[in-house]
């Protein structure tokens, strides 16, 4: 049985002499596993489908233990990414957390998207990287369940005066709803504008947002992989102290 399939590759496997075994990220289905038979071959028509951070379109055919690819074109191969420190850097970032976050036979479709937007706006602007990752972080850690309040205190509902935001607890904690020896990151109006801005604005309009500090980006980064359940990316320590870690 085949079935036409969106998907990005996350990973290449070298596999016997000739094949290759792919992890990748499909649209509708989620963490899947491909085989491309002869795919490394110089010949072979896959060659240029099965290349890592890949965004393609293809026929797979379920197999016994994982699918097989049959044919398939290239929608963009953001090859740009893979010869920019940064843009290679942050989209290994991305593909660290997809292999965490993402389940096998989930529809994640509009983490996919997402994706491939932040994909295409790494690969066409080294501007604004830093905001765009962190856009991307607050609204993914939002679609797995953890969308942080940012309305009112968290505990008590109050709607005015100054906030503190709680990682563990997700959202803005009031004066007097503040426990003595929890740490909270203070914020002012602007800063919850931002976190406001990042959470709720198109992903398209991520490249114009010049308001965020660096605090809140480091906030964001801290609350979202508090709330994943990972800390440890090996792309983030090649950044040596740069980007929201």
């Amino acid at each position: 049985m085949s079935a036409s399939n969106e998907i990005i590759i996350l990973k290449e496997v070298k596999y016997k002499d000739n094949d290759k075994i792919l992890h990748c990220f499909s649209r509708s289905m989620g963490k899947i596993t491909v085989m491309a038979k002869n795919s490394r071959k110089t010949n072979s028509k896959n060659l240029s489908l099965t290349q890592t951070l890949s965004h393609i379109s293809v026929e797979l055919y379920k197999g016994k233990g994982m699918y097989s690819l049959s044919d398939g074109e290239v929608l963009n191969s953001f090859y740009s990414l893979k010869n920019d420190y940064d843009g290679f850097v942050y989209s290994s970032y991305i593909v660290e957390i997809l292999n965490h976050v993402l389940q096998e036979n989930e529809n994640y479709s509009k983490v996919f998207d997402m994706t491939v937007k932040l994909f295409t706006m790494l690969s066409e602007s080294a501007e604004n990287i830093e905001v765009l990752i962190a856009a991307y972080e607050i609204k993914l850690v939002s679609i797995l369940g953890f969308k942080p309040w940012l309305e009112s205190c968290i505990s008590c509902g109050r709607e005015d005066g100054k906030y503190a935001f709680s990682i563990p607890e997700g959202g803005l904690v009031c004066c007097n709803c503040r426990e003595k020896g929890q740490n909270y990151v203070y914020l002012n109006s602007g800063d919850i504008d931002c976190l406001k801005l990042l959470l709720l604005s198109r992903f398209d309009d991520m490249g114009k947002v010049d308001i965020c500090s660096e605090k809140m980006l480091k906030l964001i980064g801290f609350y979202f992989r508090h709330h994943i359940g990972k800390n440890n990316f090996k792309s983030l320590k090649l950044l040596g102290g740069n980007g929201n870690v």
